[in-house]
């Protein structure tokens, strides 16, 4: 497969979102904080609208169709199994970085879920822009700007989600709401 190609592109984002959705399910059942499970689970379900949104753009081009309009990818019925999908084409070759906490909850694997979903999610956006600013179909360059305006919106909630729990060594206080909530 030519990984620079569309298909190629999208295929190597699907295993991105992929991976992305385990980690951050994965982070939720071991978080210490009710808040930092919720925040997590928000992340895991993000990552599998992703991962719809990107397998309706691989199919809609494997078949000829061409780019949809992101919005109406979204909005296409479609079941699927966002920790195990069945993934059109070949994996990726160049390996994901790994996440191996501790099984014991605790603040440090908290933070250490932080740090790791900080550097997949730089990853994200990094592919995401290069790709629209390389797209000359409007429809392509409208998901993959999507996609890294979101993945920006991850970084930054986990950056500080990670400055708060350093400064306070726990997720958000009962007096205090999380600036996700508002």
């Amino acid at each position: 497969m030519d990984w620079n190609s569309p298909l190629g592109i999208l295929r190597r984002a699907m295993q991105i979102e992929r991976e992305g959705y385990r980690f951050y399910t994965d982070a939720a059942g071991r978080a210490v904080g009710e808040r930092g499970k919720e925040m997590f689970r928000g992340l895991a379900a993000d990552e599998a609208r992703h991962l719809h949104l990107l397998l309706v753009e691989y199919q809609a081009l494997e078949s000829g169709q061409g780019w949809i309009d992101p919005t109406q990818a979204l909005d296409k019925e479609m079941d699927f199994d966002p920790a195990n999908p069945i993934l059109p084409g070949e994996e990726y070759p160049e390996p994901m970085p790994i996440f191996t906490p501790a099984r014991v909850p605790s603040l440090d694997n908290d933070l250490a879920a932080l740090e790791f979903g900080l550097e997949t999610e730089q990853m994200s956006y990094d592919l995401y822009k290069t790709s629209a600013e390389a797209q000359s179909d409007p429809a392509a360059r409208e998901a993959y700007q999507i996609l890294a305006r979101e993945e920006n919106k991850h970084y930054q909630l986990l950056q500080s989600s990670r400055d708060y729990l350093v400064n306070n060594q726990t997720w958000w206080d009962s007096e205090e709401s999380p600036f996700f909530e508002g």
